[in-house]
């Protein structure tokens, strides 16, 4: 229960952070692009410390993972569906970011019901 909590709170506020940047892709707004990429894993790896103590080695390796792997996932799949907007250096990127919104959320509910069954 806490796990799913948590997986959607960190993913409202990743949502929220994207859709209050947008395009806009000046210097200043590009760090809370990150915010985009993290929330979400961390949230569900205080949600699962939280519900299970014990099992915080289990809840870092898993979240560190999710984190790790989701850039590498997105940037493939906007890639194949949209290459030419791949090769832009800076911006939008709008498949990207909504790949790790979907990625995150998608592993975030495996996660919790993984760990609650």
């Amino acid at each position: 229960m806490f796990i799913t909590l948590a997986t959607l709170v960190g993913w409202a506020i990743a949502a929220a952070t994207y859709t209050i940047v947008g395009d806009n892709r000046n210097p200043e707004v590009l760090r809370w692009l990150a915010l985009v990429i993290l929330a979400t894993p961390l949230a569900i790896f205080f949600g699962w410390v939280i519900a299970r103590r014990d099992e915080w080695r289990l809840a870092v390796a898993c979240c560190g993972a999710l984190y790790f792997f989701t850039p590498f996932i997105a940037g493939r799949i906007e890639t194949i569906l949209t290459p030419d907007a791949a090769r832009q250096t800076v911006g939008p990127h709008t498949v990207y970011f909504i790949s790790v919104l979907a990625l995150h959320l998608i592993g975030g509910i495996a996660l919790a019901w993984w760990r609650g069954r």
